[in-house]
């Protein structure tokens, strides 16, 4: 009996050595995006985005991005895209719907496609390098929106419709998204180029 709750104990332990260390391994080798959020927020300005009829291309794809490890599980986030190519600016823009992997919810990337699909253009929040680089802009590495003017119209009847605010339209849901796009989907490479400059 003394053998097997040692044993226990010891397996427990063990587990939670391997998740520490997992979750170590995760954190060593992430950006620092919380660091430089309001950097990034702060060197972003509002843009006019023109959208195209009908040349969207929509990604909900399955794939998320791992952010730590859980007892019997992984930690996730999930990015819905919504890329289009704008004339005004000759540049691919996508914007990323960046939220928490809840399997039971409604999508919040497929709120954000219609209310973009319907419209001609968006008032975005931009980053100002992002935007004016040569490195970004082309299909493979579109400009990235995390931040406009949200607004869904829910008809109540012919005569009247009401707009609602979503979660995803306040600023504290924009500063999050800059800072998961900053830690888990900016490159290292780019990451330290910009932000950690010596």
């Amino acid at each position: 009996m003394r053998k097997s709750g040692i044993g226990w104990f010891a397996g427990v332990g063990l587990v939670a050595m391997l998740l520490a260390i997992g979750n170590l391994i995760y954190t060593c080798t992430r950006n620092d995006g919380e660091k430089y959020a309001q950097q990034y927020i702060d060197e972003s300005e509002y843009v006019t985005l023109h959208i195209p009829k009908g040349k969207m291309d929509v990604d909900y794809g399955p794939e998320s991005i791992m952010t730590g490890v859980l007892m019997n599980s992984t930690k996730r986030i999930r990015t819905d895209s919504l890329a289009f190519y704008d004339k005004y600016y000759k540049k691919y823009f996508c914007v990323f719907v960046i939220e928490p992997d809840h399997r039971k919810t409604v999508r919040q990337g497929e709120i954000v496609v219609k209310d973009i699909r319907y419209r001609k253009t968006i008032r975005a929040r931009i980053n100002k390098y992002e935007l004016n680089s040569p490195r970004y802009g082309s299909k493979a590495n579109p400009v990235p929106v995390l931040d406009f003017d949200y607004k869904i119209a829910h008809f109540q009847n012919d005569k009247n419709s009401k707009y609602y605010e979503y979660a995803f339209s306040r600023p504290a849901y924009y500063k999050r998204a800059v800072e998961l796009y900053l830690t888990y989907m900016m490159s290292k490479e780019e990451f330290k180029e910009r932000f950690e400059k010596e």
